[in-house]
């Protein structure tokens, strides 16, 4: 026993160096992926408000299109600098009230090396209020006539509302035929154009509705898409949807111009951005293009319809 504890003793050193190239390599491929840290990190952030975050990389790199869209932000914009191409701003909307995680956005480098900025923990907090030192300046309180009051008021209010909804859902445009696409009666294209056409005509912009507006064509163009390549688009985030685009080969339009066009829909909708009349219609001839770009080539299936009215072949007539 006691020799047998003197080997041990003597050959342990040697066990515990055979394990240390094992540990170097697996450093060694940790550090394959370069990480760059944020200039100023901001713990705390407001809800709805769009933030900027800038970081300078080592070297020339391009952006991979990755988490673009996250859980609580979304990527608003990446641009780099005039003067030095390495210094990289980026714009977030912050979409959650919560203590959330900025997830690591990637890049590649002509060498095809790995370049992950840090990720970083924001909590988002609600819009503070305008209102300051609120003072009580009420009469006298009188129980039956201040109830009568509200009461009245409050009957009066629902007819208000009631009236305006009516209004406004008799002038929104109608939705789409969310038939199968194999199905349909008329190309899916001629169907999301006319909507937008509809749209168009609608008051919703001289009545200042910019945030139905942008969502109409937000629907417009999710309804086309899941009508023509028959996936579900509607309930898809835009992060998911930009996934599920790259892998249909028959879809064909640049990305950055749809990554754009979501980016200013996203503004509207959640930022409470006010868009001009030059940024409704280069939002609207986007989307006309993308609608234009992805229709149906193949028509005979509407033609034969045409030519037989009535759905039954010439051989049963």
């Amino acid at each position: 026993m006691k020799y047998l504890t003197i080997l041990l003793f003597i050959f342990y050193p040697l066990f515990s160096m055979g394990q240390e190239p094992v540990d170097g390599a697996d450093s060694s491929l940790q550090n394959n992926v370069k990480i760059v840290e944020y200039k100023e990190k901001p713990k705390k952030v407001i809800f709805a408000e769009p933030f900027k975050l800038s970081f300078t990389l080592p070297e020339k790199a391009t952006f991979d299109g990755e988490n673009l869209s996250q859980k609580d932000f979304e990527i608003l914009s990446l641009t780099q600098d005039k003067n030095n191409s390495l210094i990289t701003e980026i714009t977030v909307l912050p979409l959650g009230l919560q203590v959330s995680t900025l997830t690591a956005l990637g890049f590649v480098t002509s060498n095809g090396e790995k370049i992950e900025t840090e990720p970083l923990e924001i909590k988002i907090n609600e819009m503070p209020s305008k209102i300051k030192d609120l003072i009580d300046i009420r009469g006298p309180y009188r129980p039956f006539n201040v109830l009568r009051l509200i009461l009245i008021l409050l009957l009066f209010g629902i007819l208000i509302a009631t009236i305006v909804y009516f209004i406004r859902r008799k002038k929104r445009p109608a939705s789409l035929n969310l038939t199968p696409y194999e199905k349909q009666e008329q190309p899916m294209h001629e169907i999301a154009l006319s909507q937008l056409d509809i749209l168009v005509q609608s008051d919703l912009w001289e009545k200042n509705e910019y945030k139905l507006y942008y969502s109409e064509i937000s629907d417009i163009l999710r309804q086309f898409l899941s009508a023509r390549f028959n996936f579900g688009a509607q309930k898809m985030t835009a992060r998911e949807l930009f996934k599920k685009l790259k892998t249909i080969p028959d879809f064909k339009f640049d990305f950055n111009a749809l990554q754009k066009l979501q980016q200013s829909i996203s503004l509207v909708k959640f930022a409470k951005a006010i868009p001009t009349i030059e940024d409704r219609d280069k939002v609207l001839i986007t989307a006309k293009e993308m609608i234009i770009e992805n229709k149906e080539t193949d028509l005979t299936r509407y033609q034969k319809k045409e030519n037989n009215p009535g759905g039954k072949d010439e051989k049963t007539k």
